[in-house]
């Protein structure tokens, strides 16, 4: 598995931030066999004793690590990740390893690729920030809010996060 690169997407770098979150899948990518690929972040303190973890607009009461499609405009699955984690849940950080694929066993069909993250800034405002709550985790409470969604979970363990 090739490690990451150390791309930092907060407000000094180059990407620019957007108060608009993504919508719709006229861009997404899809793999060869047609799974949808999903780019993902494990956001974790600098200490790496906590991740952060959103609520899913779909499923309230149900948390979620930060992820959504690969667009087609997105070079790589990594921007598309530090899309996702500014979109969903207001941070910004240095992505510092890569986790790999991770298939989705529900019938979503999709390909999740997941990279790790040292959460650097946590805003107060964020695109999502009236559709979603967000909080910081030991790994045990991440695990057990994950429940059923064992995609989270693989993500999860391939972290660095204290244990």
């Amino acid at each position: 598995m090739a490690q990451a690169s150390t791309t930092s997407y907060s407000s000094s770098s180059t990407h620019q931030r957007s108060m608009e979150s993504r919508v719709g899948r006229s861009k997404q990518r899809y793999d060869t066999d047609g799974s949808r690929l999903v780019a993902g972040i494990v956001p974790l303190s600098k200490d790496k004793s906590k991740v952060l973890i959103i609520e899913s607009t779909r499923k309230p009461g149900c948390w979620v690590l930060p992820k959504g499609g690969w667009e087609t405009d997105e070079e790589k699955a990594e921007t598309a990740a530090q899309r996702e984690a500014w979109e969903e849940a207001g941070i910004t950080g240095k992505v510092t390893k890569q986790l790999g694929q991770i298939r989705d066993n529900r019938s979503t069909n999709a390909m999740y690729i997941f990279f790790e993250m040292s959460v650097e800034e946590e805003l107060s405002e964020w695109p999502e920030m009236k559709k979603r709550k967000r909080k910081w985790a030991s790994y045990k409470e991440a695990a057990e809010k994950f429940g059923s969604r064992s995609e989270m979970m693989d993500a999860l363990e391939r972290s660095s996060i204290k244990r």
